[in-house]
């Protein structure tokens, strides 16, 4: 399973959660034998779906490796995939998934909900839980009795898989292999966005698909237009000038809200400026973790640099995530780090407002930039144990959730019905009034379709893809993706929080950088070699 060795600002806020969650989950973990070297055997053996891509529509702007698709509108008349009802005859299923935004309507008073059960033909109990909460709710429902037939489980899971092995459904059966052609459109999901779902020697799991591009950092072009500055800096240098031009405290405004404290926001492009590995590097077999190379305190001593030179916003280290997505979409900041989709989610939230992104140059303007690869997937859904009829009929409701662009299924899954919850014009939904707020069932965070580029305004859709084009060409990968280490499952989150408390306290300027090499040794030695080995070990496997 995947889980980065710094965890996100998000994590870091959810670290009692966390812990508490590991408390009612350690009884699992003693109760789940076998050595990760034989787990990293069986991983290793393990076949992944065969991936067959959907070819029903052609887009605007092709894909290519590491390049998503592009589309600049849905077709005239997107085709019907599937017939029939995949949940005809399973009844109620009950689903625990996390939102980011408001918690839409209940289904008594949501048409898009009532039309959603009618399609797929089951009731579809969606526990819908805010993602700052849903820590706590987790903890009580792996902790108690009866399960819900599918739960969203964050990478972030203290030993994910004991939790997957005693609780949840074993997949492999049914998706490894040849066998995922039986629900065709899961088998459209390429392997990247599979490997994380790999645990004890099998599929535990149904992937959220998220981009190979991972994280970006997103800039206000209009307002770096406004004050004619450089938006492309070619080093390290060249981007504090950007930041200090973009910074006006007297008038509110300032170039950044996210020190990247737990990881993320600017310490993560200033890293990758820095030359440092996508969290763990591998050379000769031998694994590396960035927190141990020079970038790290090179790319700390920027950060902190920064900080004092005040080109963050005055309550960066108190603000929450949608804080900081506030503070972009109004002007208040002009660059933050997000995730991919944000692009268009900032554009429709901000009207008006003019997005585009930029590349981590080489701190000394030496070489070609780097962009970090995300994991793959936005978090691991777990099926609920039962009978092979229970299972079969789970997937294929999943398998009518992940129908792709292009789709009739596609297009009711995140727009509703035309007329109610969204008009088209060109090809492009606009969500009505009633459409914002009822069609918020956060299926994207449950299971999803292969990402796409679009559909959008031309002019938007092409320059997203100019940037995607040009860093598909430039990511670094984390080699530990699908890898097993049982230390960073039991011990991952004590082992960041070792990291990023002296991260926070350097970046503030309350420690010197030198401390670093101390902080890092006490990693090693609470865990992190440990864990290297572990990965080593489970690397060997694979050659």
């Amino acid at each position: 399973m995947t889980q980065h060795p710094v965890l996100s600002r998000r994590d870091l806020l959810r670290g009692a959660g966390a812990l508490s969650l590991a408390a009612a989950i350690a009884p699992l973990t003693a109760a789940c034998g076998g050595g990760t070297a034989d787990v990293s055997a069986a991983n290793a053996r393990l076949k992944l779906p065969t991936y067959v891509p959907f070819g029903g529509v052609k887009p605007d702007l092709a894909a290519g490796d590491n390049l998503l698709p592009g589309f600049y509108g849905y077709p005239a008349d997107p085709v019907s995939a599937i017939t029939g009802k995949p949940g005809a005859g399973a009844g109620k299923v009950d689903i625990l998934v996390n939102t980011f935004s408001p918690v839409p309507p209940a289904v008594g008073s949501n048409s898009y909900w009532q039309a959603l059960n009618d399609r797929v033909g089951a009731e579809l109990a969606f526990n819908i839980v805010p993602d700052a909460d849903y820590g706590t709710k987790l903890t009580t429902t792996l902790a108690g009795g009866d399960l819900p037939d599918l739960v969203m489980l964050q990478s972030w899971t203290p030993n994910l898989p004991a939790v997957l092995k005693a609780k949840f459904a074993d997949l492999t059966p049914y998706l490894s292999g040849d066998a995922v052609k039986e629900y065709p459109f899961l088998a459209g999901i390429p392997e990247f966005s599979w490997r994380p779902m790999i645990a004890n020697g099998g599929i535990y799991g149904l992937p959220t698909p998220r981009a190979s591009i991972g994280n970006i950092m997103f800039a206000r072009d209009d307002l770096i237009a406004e004050r004619s500055l450089n938006p492309a800096p070619q080093n390290h240098q060249e981007f504090v000038a950007l930041c200090e031009g973009l910074t006006d405290a007297k008038a509110g405004r300032w170039a950044l809200g996210d020190t990247g404290v737990g990881g993320g926001g600017a310490l993560a492009f200033t890293l990758a400026m820095a030359g440092a590995p996508n969290g763990w590097e591998v050379s000769g077999g031998k694994f590396t973790n960035a927190v141990e190379t020079d970038a790290y305190p090179q790319a700390l001593d920027a950060v902190a640099a920064m900080v004092k030179k005040g080109v963050f916003h005055p309550d960066t280290f108190s603000a929450t995530f949608q804080q900081g997505r506030d503070w972009f979409g109004t002007g208040k900041i002009a660059l933050k780090v997000d995730g991919y989709a944000a692009w268009d989610i900032l554009l429709s939230t901000y009207q008006g407002i003019d997005v585009g992104a930029m590349i981590a140059p080489a701190f000394d303007g030496a070489g070609k930039g780097r962009q970090f690869t995300g994991s793959g997937s936005f978090a691991v859904t777990a099926v609920k144990k039962g009978d092979e009829a229970r299972v079969k009929q789970l997937l294929a409701i999943a398998n009518w959730m992940v129908a792709p662009f292009g789709t009739a299924e596609h297009l009711f899954r995140k727009f509703g019905v035309e007329g109610t919850d969204y008009t088209m014009t060109d090809g492009v939904p606009k969500p009505t009034k009633r459409g914002e707020t009822d069609v918020k069932i956060p299926l994207q965070y449950l299971v999803d379709s292969p990402p796409v580029i679009g559909p959008g305004e031309k002019a938007v859709v092409d320059k997203q893809y100019a940037f995607h084009r040009k860093a598909a060409t430039l990511l670094v990968e984390d080699p530990t993706v699908g890898l097993d280490s049982a230390t960073r499952a039991a011990k991952g989150s004590a082992l960041s929080k070792i990291l990023n408390s002296a991260v926070s306290e350097i970046v503030r300027g309350n420690k010197p950088v030198t401390d670093w090499s101390g902080v890092v040794g006490n990693w090693r030695q609470s865990g992190g070699d440990t864990m290297r080995g572990e990965f080593e070990a489970a690397y060997s496997k694979q050659r």
